[in-house]
């Protein structure tokens, strides 16, 4: 069986779940797509460009993202509503190819308790993605430990140790190996409520070429922009993300449509770990565009500094001067929300062939139960 892992930090340590899964796992093909601090969204983009790339098609995905959407939404730099249908979008890109489809739901350390919290929030979204969709029941962190993780489970606010890893790792194999995981129910085809458009289909102006980068897990062309350099991009809705290389030279630039206009930087804290770091960078506010999208590194840095800046988690200081630094984008992602008459109209459709298909689902997929705990997996 070819099994595609797609998740975030915890999934890329040397010593992480998805590391050990790969060693319990020695019968199958498994690839490992992970990408640190970026959530959900990054695992859509990351699917589109499979699909862009024509790669295989896997027989079972195991997504793991919740972790870092609890982050993103506790710091107001994910929409609840994008999350819905970033994970709608997941799900439905699964069930039209007929790849099946596990959640795999951790959290990070401390994690506030209470029904408005952002991990119960997150939690839930998960959850309730799954049951529409007649998924198997999310594989989550409290149940792999029979409890809530404890501080000792945590080698810092945000990874697991490699005791507490291998135990999910377990859980992951016991569930594959246990249980029919089905591929998810489709919906009613109402178009994609995303669309990432590659640096490839931008306009320039000034100092601006492409670029071919490679790392270890993400290659494609970016678009390096220089000092006094500008893009142009297609496309209309709400842009919710960039997917940025951020290097020694990363530093200020600026968003800008008809009517607004933000400063925005590339330089990431997790450049501290990796030097020269891929990672998607999120919107915080609200931005329109309507074909009139401008990315670009204006030379005046007095005006860049009087924009109103929308802030990006893990921000820090550029490292390189003002007139040295350069923006590399690989594209944007853009979001596109279904009305809610359509949304409606779609759950009715998507509840009604739940009733189908739970008659006609064999009983080890109808009655699958998640995973119970790590004293049955010791057994």
């Amino acid at each position: 069986m070819d099994i595609l892992l797609l998740g975030g930090s915890n999934a890329g340590l040397r010593d992480g779940w998805a590391a050990q899964f790969i060693e319990i796992a020695t019968e199958h093909h498994v690839t490992n797509q992970f990408l640190g601090a970026t959530g959900s969204l990054y695992g859509l983009l990351r699917l589109f460009k499979r699909e862009q790339d024509r790669a295989a098609k896997p027989d079972l995905i195991v997504f793991e993202y919740a972790l870092n959407d609890m982050i993103l939404l506790d710091a107001h730099s994910l929409a609840k509503n994008v999350l819905r249908d970033t994970l709608d979008e997941v799900v439905q890109y699964c069930a039209e190819r007929r790849i099946r489809l596990l959640f795999l739901v951790l959290q990070p350390r401390g994690v506030v308790s209470g029904s408005f919290s952002a991990a119960a929030r997150v939690t839930r979204r998960y959850a309730r993605t799954a049951r529409m969709r007649s998924m198997f029941p999310c594989l989550t962190l409290p149940e792999i430990l029979a409890g809530p993780p404890s501080e000792d489970c945590y080698q810092d606010p945000y990874h697991l140790t490699r005791p507490v890893s291998r135990l999910v790792a377990e859980a992951v194999w016991s569930t594959l190996r246990e249980n029919e995981i089905p591929a998810p129910l489709a919906a009613p085809a109402c178009g994609p409520a995303f669309a990432y458009i590659p640096a490839t289909k931008a306009r320039t102006l000034g100092p601006a070429r492409l670029r071919q980068r490679e790392s270890k897990v993400f290659k494609g062309l970016f678009l390096e922009i220089g000092r006094s350099g500008a893009s142009y991009w297609p496309g209309r809705g709400r842009l919710v993300a960039l997917m940025l290389r951020s290097s020694e030279t990363a530093g200020l630039y600026q968003l800008k449509n008809s009517t607004l206009a933000y400063r925005k930087c590339a330089a990431s804290l997790m450049q501290q770990t990796v030097a020269k770091l891929v990672v998607l960078h999120y919107l915080s506010r609200p931005f329109y565009v309507e074909d009139d999208l401008e990315i670009s590194m204006p030379f005046d840095e007095a005006a860049l500094l009087a924009l109103q800046q929308d802030k990006t988690l893990q921000e820090a200081e550029p490292l390189a001067l003002f007139a040295e630094q350069c923006l590399e984008i690989n594209g944007v992602m853009l979001w596109r929300p279904l009305p809610s008459w359509m949304r409606w109209r779609r759950a009715l459709t998507l509840a009604a062939r739940r009733c189908r298909a739970k008659d006609s689902a064999p009983e080890n997929v109808r009655r699958a139960a998640p995973y119970e705990s790590k004293q049955d997996l010791r057994q």
